[in-house]
């Protein structure tokens, strides 16, 4: 760009209090400027959640046909929650636009929410692997005996299992961000799930989208999972839920308080001032081109 940018032009500046772009487009922005970053989160969420052995087993079993394989997953059990806590809290820091080092905040989250993020991460574990039987026991049961009591128990079950995925698009930030007992934090959830419907349904679709590309293209998707998707939906989910969490809880206790939550942009300052950051107001400034002179003509 050097060589076509003239350095004696200057622009009009960026202005302190610009109005703020539309959430659409400030997703992909901060996503594209942390899109690094947040592989990177993916990367070690995936080897520190158990979802690694998980995989591995997974993949053993679908190709030897052998259920010990399956016990690979079992670390999960302890992993998973306080590394999807970990995440979650880097996520909600590049949300915040708040400068940290990445790996250090990673190992500082995972062990200061260990106690909190463990019972849920093993919840997270088990009722996904009973949904999923209990996905396979309602077909089987509906291709042999189809009938109207099978067809309600499996709406009632996929009912319960979407709800309970949509809380957990909050309480995983609640733990890393509220000074909550866990069942407060899971009233919480449940609460916002229906207070923030507009962005559940959002990270719901997109989450589905997800995990209906990685069945279809399976077993070819696992070469991607260790790169991207854990973390680009961490950061939509931080993105979309974290407003809905200051909102609704965070704000309304700073209020209480007569004070502001500290975590919001700055105000404009309403008293007067000496100088004025006047930056997107100024006039640009352009070198004048040189007017030409004149000259005669060589005969």
């Amino acid at each position: 760009m050097g060589l076509f940018y003239n350095y004696e032009n200057s622009g009009a500046g960026v202005a302190k209090n610009a109005p703020k772009k539309k959430p659409f487009f400030r997703f992909w922005e901060q996503f594209f400027l942390k899109f690094w970053k947040i592989l990177f989160v993916n990367i070690i969420f995936f080897a520190f959640s158990g979802l690694l052995l998980a995989l591995i087993g997974l993949i053993l079993w679908t190709e030897l046909n052998n259920n010990y394989f399956l016990l690979l997953a079992a670390p999960m059990l302890i992993l998973f929650g306080p590394a999807t806590a970990a995440s979650m809290q880097v996520m909600r820091k590049f949300v915040l636009e708040k400068p940290i080092f990445l790996f250090d905040e990673f190992k500082k989250a995972y062990r200061d929410n260990f106690r909190q993020a463990l019972p849920v991460g093993i919840f997270d574990v088990l009722f996904t692997a009973v949904f999923a039987y209990g996905v396979v026991f309602y077909t089987q049961m509906l291709s042999e005996a189809p009938s109207a009591e099978n067809y309600i128990l499996m709406i009632i079950t996929t009912a319960i299992a979407v709800y309970v995925f949509l809380a957990h698009f909050y309480i995983y930030l609640e733990i890393v961000s509220l000074t909550l007992p866990i069942g407060k934090i899971v009233k919480n959830a449940l609460l916002l799930t229906i207070m923030g419907i507009k962005v559940n349904i959002i990270n719901f679709a997109v989450s589905l989208l997800f995990l209906a590309a990685i069945i279809l293209f399976f077993p070819y998707s696992t070469l991607f999972l260790a790169f991207i998707p854990f973390g680009w939906l961490m950061f939509l989910y931080a993105f979309n839920c974290y407003p809905v969490i200051q909102k609704y809880i965070i704000n309304p206790f700073y209020e209480s308080r007569g004070e502001r939550n500290p975590e919001l942009p700055e105000e404009e300052e309403k008293e007067e001032r000496i100088f004025t950051d006047r930056g997107g107001s100024e006039p640009e400034i352009r070198q004048k081109r040189q007017a030409k002179g004149f000259g005669r003509i060589i005969k």
